[in-house]
């Protein structure tokens, strides 16, 4: 039985992830246990003796953390403990009294609190949270229906936006006079997920009418992501055909690719100097770090021919990297975050020790529930090949499984298609066109 636990948060924080501390807290005030927080994870454990790193949190209100906003109310760390260190961090812990830790994070997270019972004698819960969605054994992991929230919200109204720019116009050609678009729009949105797909597959639910199935032809037009080798050519040609028929194209794409010929990161196949973090990473979003996005729109630029386009592809790239995950958030994911962090107590309580507390949802239900920590610690889970439908992105089946993360399709802003009655053209303006160029 426990007395005292210690919680902390690690890796990105997400928009929901405070929710997860104020259900610990809840439950552990229900079961009369105290309750310490570690500012800044693991690394602010390690430092103990640096007063106001370890906090009280037995008579804190759990609702303070609830409206704290975005990030983490206890800082977060993405430091990777060696041996020496855990062996400070289970000298500290006991010194301090604590019988029990619940850590929140992803695979990474998972691993360091694994590795910390290997030298530390205490209970150890691990609440699991990342927007990247990639954790395996989890059904979904709080904190992705957030992102796909905002990122749909964001794709539907940039592209409101982009495409009043497009613009048609008549052209001289080899058999007559004919139209062609003189300006057409096109985006490249950059999206969170290192190893997995699965925040880029949800920017689909940007394309859903309010019965929540996809629109033919909705924007996104393209999605890339790590499922899906980049084929440069085949990716070209789609750009292409998307401009050709609508005059405008929308990309996602995630923040790391794998070349087709190369069978390597497409950052390491077009990018210059690499920055790693203490994990092996490839680092993205840094001034330094070499942009998906920025390389397609350059790809676009240079290399892109389409006859429909006889004047100039208007290019825009979008890199929202830390927005997308502060700016938004969905009830249902942060219902199910709260539900996460009291079921760790609820565990801890139970005796439990080594185990991860996943989402499990059947027939529509989704309930909270356990599985070995190993089962998480440093795994990763990606799209299943069911569900994507090449570069053209999601099928409806994924889009009906996971939509009600977000809240559902009513949560999204829906526009009007502005279905304009055509004025009847008069003979004499037919007859006599202003021709580009001449």
């Amino acid at each position: 039985m426990v007395d005292r636990i210690i919680i902390g948060e690690s890796g990105g924080p997400t928009p929901v992830i405070d929710w997860e501390v104020a259900g610990i807290i809840d439950a552990a005030q229900k079961a009369g246990i105290e309750i310490y927080g570690m500012i800044n994870g693991l690394e602010g454990l390690l430092n103990a003796n640096i007063n106001g790193n370890i906090v009280d949190l037995t008579g804190m209100d759990p609702m303070s953390f609830v409206f704290n906003g975005p990030g983490a109310g206890l800082r977060t760390t993405r430091m990777k403990p060696g041996q020496a260190q855990y062996e400070k961090i289970a000298d500290n812990l006991q010194h301090l009294g604590v019988d029990g830790i619940i850590y929140i994070g992803g695979n990474d997270s998972a691993d360091q609190l694994r590795g910390l019972t290997e030298t530390a004698h205490l209970q150890t819960i691990h609440a699991i949270k990342t927007v990247d969605n990639d954790l395996p054994v989890t059904h979904h992991c709080p904190g992705w229906g957030s992102v796909g929230l905002y990122n749909a919200t964001a794709l539907k109204n940039v592209y409101s936006d982009f495409s009043s720019y497009g613009v048609k116009a008549n052209y001289r050609g080899e058999n007559g006079i004919y139209q062609g678009f003189e300006v057409a729009p096109a985006i490249v949105y950059q999206v969170m997920g290192r190893k997995a797909g699965w925040i880029a597959q949800a920017t689909a639910f940007a394309r859903v009418d309010p019965k929540g199935d996809m629109v033919p032809d909705a924007p996104p037009h393209i999605i890339l992501c790590k499922e899906v080798m980049f084929d440069r050519q085949a990716f070209l040609d789609k750009v292409s055909d998307t401009l050709s028929r609508l005059g405008e194209c929308v990309v996602v794409v995630q923040e790391d690719l794998t070349d087709k010929e190369a069978g390597e990161s497409i950052a390491i196949v077009y990018g210059a100097d690499l920055q790693r973090d203490d994990h092996g990473n490839i680092q993205h979003g840094r001034v330094t770090s070499f942009s998906p996005a920025v390389f397609l729109t350059q790809l676009i630029s240079a290399e892109l021919q389409v006859d429909a386009v006889p004047g100039r592809v208007k290019d825009c790239t979008l890199n929202p990297q830390h927005i997308q995950r502060s700016c938004m958030m969905s009830r249902v994911d942060a219902a199910e975050a709260y539900r996460v962090g009291h079921a760790s107590v609820e565990a801890m309580m139970a005796g439990e020790t080594g185990k991860s507390v996943v989402l499990d949802r059947r027939a529509g239900v989704t309930k909270t529930a356990l599985t070995d920590i190993a089962n998480i610690a440093a795994r990763e889970r990606q799209v299943p090949a069911e569900y994507i439908n090449g570069i053209e992105g999601p099928t409806q089946e994924f889009i009906d499984e996971y939509i009600y993360t977000i809240g559902g399709p009513v949560a999204l802003p829906h526009y009007s298609k502005m279905r304009f009655q055509a004025v009847a053209v008069p003979a004499p303006v037919k007859a006599a066109p202003y021709v580009k160029g001449e």
